[in-house]
């Protein structure tokens, strides 16, 4: 349905893919498309100093994306959260994130007491960058990614997160190997999931030898920081082979690239280095339904369903995590 007129509001900052699809849903969503641009006085308190982009830069980067369209539009300049919407009558539409949905709410609150139209909301979902994360302005000022989401940076676990991540979670199968593995695969089939991920040697060793064949594996060559005999026996089996650097403690910003290509068919990973904490960007980029599989040294398996909550948790966990340029 095209709405007669659509109204949304925002900073946008270091014009990015969250931006172009907040404006696109606008610009589909209506005849004439109202834009609210913060101005530098209302953001002086959220920002450093000339680390925001001016107004005109803004203005016009948004002016440049809307040529596509040939639809009426005007851009003007707020000075509060709530701009020109609790003001215009003839208004139909307002466009929300997830950030900005309880002050559409608000406006709407203000509206009904002043005998305006309440205004339909139409929400715009998050648009996620190569890591998983929030594709933001301020991520893309303080260099994390780009303006296309990709990352910039290497991830560096915290000292804190690592005693974290050796604490065994829920849904470990402990116990001697062999039955272990046997109860996993029993485990995998009752369950049926779409896709099986394996990040480590021995655990993929271990599903290979009782015939069961993941679709991917992530190895290094190496259990407990020694170098194994069998590497070139568990990858045989897999004609696609990606290989990537990925140093210890590290989640490398290569490895978010080649991860989520390999994902895409039946393929090996091969990571020069330590491909320990690559379960995380394998949760993140692998598609739901999957179950994500690694080994806890001394303990036994873990086993990951992927789902949008085990996801938004490992984006929690990942902005924990020390940023490195290189």
């Amino acid at each position: 349905m095209e709405f007669k007129s659509v109204i949304l509001g925002g900073t946008f900052d270091r014009f990015h893919k969250g931006h172009e699809l907040f404006l696109d849903t606008a610009f589909r969503s209506g005849k004439k498309v109202l834009i609210g641009l913060t101005t530098h006085s209302m953001l002086k308190k959220l920002v450093r100093k000339n680390s925001i982009w001016s107004f005109n830069r803004r203005k016009k980067a948004i002016e440049e994306f809307a040529k596509k369209y040939k639809k009426e539009y005007t851009i003007f300049p707020i000075e509060d959260i709530f701009g020109s919407s609790i003001e215009i009558e003839d208004l139909d539409v307002i466009v929300a994130t997830d950030e900005t949905r309880p002050t559409c709410e608000r406006i709407n609150l203000i509206r009904k007491r002043k005998g305006m139209k309440e205004l339909k909301i139409i929400h715009v979902p998050w648009v996620y960058s190569e890591d998983g994360r929030i594709i933001s302005s301020s991520r893309i000022r303080k260099g994390e990614i780009d303006r296309e989401g990709r990352v910039l940076v290497d991830y560096s676990i915290t000292d804190r997160l690592r005693e974290e991540l050796r604490r065994p979670p829920k849904t470990i199968l402990e116990g001697d190997n062999i039955n272990v593995t046997r109860d996993l695969i029993s485990y995998i089939k009752e369950k049926n999931f779409d896709y099986v991920i394996c990040v480590g040697d021995e655990v993929s060793r271990d599903l290979l030898e009782h015939d069961f064949k993941p679709r991917n594996i992530i190895v290094d060559g190496k259990v407990k920081r020694k170098p194994i005999d069998y590497l070139d026996k568990i990858v045989k089996p897999y004609p696609n082979k990606f290989h990537v650097k990925n140093p210890p403690g590290t989640i490398s910003k290569e490895s978010w690239g080649v991860i989520n290509e390999a994902l895409k068919k039946k393929s090996a990973v091969i990571v020069d280095g330590e491909e320990d904490l690559l379960a995380i960007p394998t949760v993140l980029l692998a598609k739901n339904n999957s179950a994500v599989i690694y080994g806890q040294p001394g303990r036994g398996k873990v086993i990951v369903r992927v789902e949008e909550c085990k996801k938004d948790k490992w984006r929690k966990r990942l902005g924990e995590f020390k940023t490195i340029r290189r």
